[in-house]
């Protein structure tokens, strides 16, 4: 099968939760998967993706990070023929507020139900559970699976479907949106935040998927994260969203490079693998510590290090050496190093001051920044290789 060319949204204000795409494409032999940032989508790069995928994160840090620009070249993507999929803040970024900045991208008229005016006595997770909004607040009733009934769209129409829900919204139905899906019911892993008769009335019964058609092209708004990779059943729902746009561009193609001395070495590769390594140890002993860092509008824990950081681990193994010396360039190589090093020293400084009981907030901002650079860079490089691999076989 013939996949579209994919557009995966790290830059200003995305969290961890796009690497799960990363997990969910590569299981399933997608490659023609970019990973792109604000500057990126400002330069119209854009016109060589078919779909963009933006996940989880700070919206009103996305916002900002794309502004009246970004928002133009997104309407102008999708009018023209793109799939735009959004997942928890990915899916509050289109719809309608009179907030700045995410009045400007006012393309779906729903509005959410977890909004209110009087903040929730909340029963766990005080820190995360809710943020401000102007006058009101957002709201999150839940965390973990819930059950979601698909009823129009997919082959699935009918079932019952878990996802993860991490802060994302439920939506009103409104008469520009096509209603997909619905929350329907908790499941065991449910965590409920708040009072469980809240939760009820915030979700159940309310919009969890929606499509809009705009021009020639679609949004998705997934309240839920349905490319989270231990939920397969849910993951047929993206892919059968991605599919559902006209093709724009050609199928990836083999990379071609007319200077193969500038390849890099198995010295490099072993040096950027035990770079990571030292990173995840160090990564762990944070996890020992009782801290999270308010970044934005989230607040970011240490668990969410190895994330990104395990996305690399898993993918860059000793057997596989080989194929990074043929395919990967030696200045390619060096940046990566110097950009896991930036990592395990900012790991390390972030350490130091929490084992002292201190505010290491702007430490962790700058390490959480560096580290999704790295991830996305050695993922670009890493889906290029699959990418070749594929096409020479």
């Amino acid at each position: 099968m013939v996949w579209p060319e994919i557009g995966v949204y790290v830059g200003s204000g995305a969290s961890h939760s796009w690497t799960w795409f990363a997990d969910i494409f590569e299981r399933n032999s997608i490659y023609s998967v970019k990973f792109v940032d604000t500057s990126y989508i400002a330069q119209k790069g854009l016109d060589q993706v078919d779909a963009l995928l933006v996940s989880g994160g700070d919206t009103f840090a996305i916002a900002e990070g794309l502004g009246q620009e970004g928002a133009q070249h997104l309407r102008n993507f999708i009018a023209s023929g793109g799939v735009y999929i959004g997942s928890c803040a990915g899916a509050y970024l289109p719809l309608k507020s009179s907030r700045a900045p995410l009045n400007l991208f006012n393309f779906v008229t729903s509005r959410i139900t977890n909004l209110t005016n009087n903040v929730p006595a909340p029963r766990k997770m005080a820190e995360k559970y809710c943020t401000q909004y102007g006058c009101q607040y957002i709201f999150h009733p839940v965390r973990e699976a819930v059950m979601v009934r698909v009823v129009d769209g997919f082959s699935c129409t009918g079932d019952e479907i878990a996802a993860p829900l991490y802060g994302g919204p439920a939506m009103t139905a409104s008469d520009d949106i096509e209603v997909l899906g619905v929350y329907s019911s908790f499941t065991r892993e449910t965590e409920f935040l708040v009072d469980k008769t809240l939760a009820d009335k915030t979700l159940i019964g309310n919009v969890a998927i929606a499509r809009k058609r705009m021009g020639k092209g679609v949004l998705y708004l997934f309240g839920p994260h349905f490319e989270h990779p231990h939920y397969a059943a849910a993951n047929r729902i993206v892919f059968e969203a991605l599919c559902s746009g006209s093709y724009k561009q050609q199928p990836t193609r083999l990379m071609q490079d007319s200077c193969p001395d500038a390849w890099c070495n198995i010295r490099q590769i072993e040096k950027l693998r035990g770079e990571i390594s030292n990173a995840r140890i160090v990564a762990l002993a944070l996890e020992r510590l009782p801290c999270h860092w308010p970044i934005g509008r989230k607040v970011y824990d240490p668990g969410k290090i190895r994330v990104f950081l395990e996305a690399i681990w898993s993918r860059i193994r000793t057997s596989e050496f080989e194929q990074y010396v043929s395919s990967v360039s030696s200045w390619e190589a060096e940046d990566l190093i110097n950009s896991a090093q930036r990592v395990t020293t900012l790991l390390r400084n972030v350490k130091k001051i929490s084992y002292m009981n201190e505010d290491a907030t702007a430490e962790a901002e700058e390490l959480f920044t560096y580290l999704k650079k790295l991830t996305a860079d050695y993922l670009s490089i890493y889906f290029r290789i699959k990418a070749n691999r594929l096409n020479v076989s």
